[in-house]
């Protein structure tokens, strides 16, 4: 697994889709297509807006931490069909559950965790970008 950050989120100049841009360690990006609640989500918290009410992964958190349940980590582990698979790692008493998520639901939980996001090698290999190319196409993350 390899650990990655949060470079920007944006719209695909290609296709129009909405991304959310994740850099890896070893410099590759993977942009990830994520729908515009999802976008929401990430952004409010990315820019430190408090919403008048909590948003869904808001809910989510304050729900698990007044359980006592801690998001150790985000895991985007598989590529199938074009499609990004994640799950949650949390633990709760000494005890670590795994369960199915979407990764931009999991990424929007994961930073109000300050939990670390961690890509499969071979989803970075079959899907991630090189500054290079993207600089090719003419365009560069932003944040």
């Amino acid at each position: 697994m390899v650990p990655v950050h949060i470079e920007g989120v944006g719209v695909d100049p290609g296709s129009g889709n909405l991304i959310v841009v994740l850099k890896a360690e070893n410099g590759l990006f993977l942009p990830v297509v994520i729908g515009a609640l999802e976008t929401q989500n990430i952004m409010v918290h990315l820019s430190g807006e408090k919403p008048p009410r909590p948003l869904g992964p808001d809910l989510f958190y304050n729900t698990l931490d007044l359980l006592g349940v801690k998001v150790l980590r985000l895991e985007i582990v598989e590529l199938k069909e074009g499609t990004f698979y994640g799950r949650l790692v949390l633990e709760q008493r000494g005890l670590e559950y795994e369960v199915d998520c979407r990764p931009s639901d999991g990424i929007a939980l994961a930073i109000r965790a300050n939990a670390p996001i961690l890509v499969a090698e071979e989803v970075l290999k079959e899907a991630g970008i090189k500054e290079a190319q993207i600089a090719r196409q003419g365009e560069t993350p932003k944040a």
